[in-house]
């Protein structure tokens, strides 16, 4: 006969592993080839390889795409990571729980994000680049980082959905806003906080024409040098480095 205790405990541990699969704990991460050229490695130590069709991501893959190529990643709480053209970026272990962030590191270029919000609570996710960290608790936004700066644009973000911090600097964003950083040293790097359409020619691009729809485009401006850099060459950021803010 079960004992009240033990009974308690075990509906517990029944109710965390429901929630924990209605996530999608033990689901694959994906890499799709989306068209033209993609790339990736399974680890840093790893060659590249060309993608084809799809592949089962393990933890800290990188997938790279070149000129005139897409990607996208697809996680297990159903979170999807759209990756333009002439990027290059590192996907991290996936907690289910939502206690740990999860960790897209971009190293180079442009991607669209949708961060799916669990039933009765936020994710947790965490968006690495060369000068910044954008804690993301579900919402869609655009990233594009190069080698002068970091452009971050808020989609559809509620309050307290986005923060981007640089060196020892937070910043909140809501729909509309843009962190445009500029300059390869967080600590010294420029922040303007503006709330206006994007832009970013390679948001845009990564958008497929969602965004900048009123901007002429002679008047579209990459501030973070990402359009003209080269993603077999950019320079991996360590998984395990001090980064920004942490």
């Amino acid at each position: 006969m079960t004992r009240p205790g033990a009974r308690a405990l075990l509906v517990a541990a029944l109710a965390a592993c429901s929630a924990s699969a209605a996530l999608g704990d033990g689901a694959p991460k994906q890499l799709l080839r989306v068209g033209g050229t993609v790339e990736y490695q399974r680890d840093l130590r790893d060659s590249l390889h060309e993608l084809f069709g799809t592949l089962e991501l393990p933890d800290d893959a990188t997938a790279l795409t070149l000129a005139a190529s897409r990607a996208v990643v697809r996680l297990p709480d159903s979170t999807e990571i759209d990756v333009g053209e002439r990027s290059r970026i590192r996907i991290g272990a996936f907690d289910a729980s939502g206690l740990a962030a999860n960790v897209v590191t971009l190293e180079l270029g442009a991607i669209h994000f949708n961060v799916r919000r669990p039933a009765g609570g936020r994710a947790n996710y965490r968006f690495r680049t060369p000068t910044s960290q954008i804690a993301v608790r579900g919402t869609e936004g655009y990233i594009v980082t190069g080698p002068t700066g970091t452009d971050v644009y808020c989609a559809a973000c509620e309050p307290g959905d986005v923060t981007v911090t640089v060196g020892d600097r937070t910043f909140a964003l809501a729909t509309g806003d843009q962190a445009i950083v500029v300059g390869a040293d967080p600590a010294t790097a420029r922040v303007d906080l503006i709330a206006q359409p994007c832009g970013n020619p390679a948001a845009i691009a990564v958008s497929d024409g969602r965004l900048g729809r009123t901007i002429p485009p002679d008047q579209r401006i990459d501030t973070t040098g990402a359009l003209g850099a080269d993603p077999l060459l950019a320079v991996p950021l360590p998984a395990d480095a001090a980064s920004p803010g942490r």
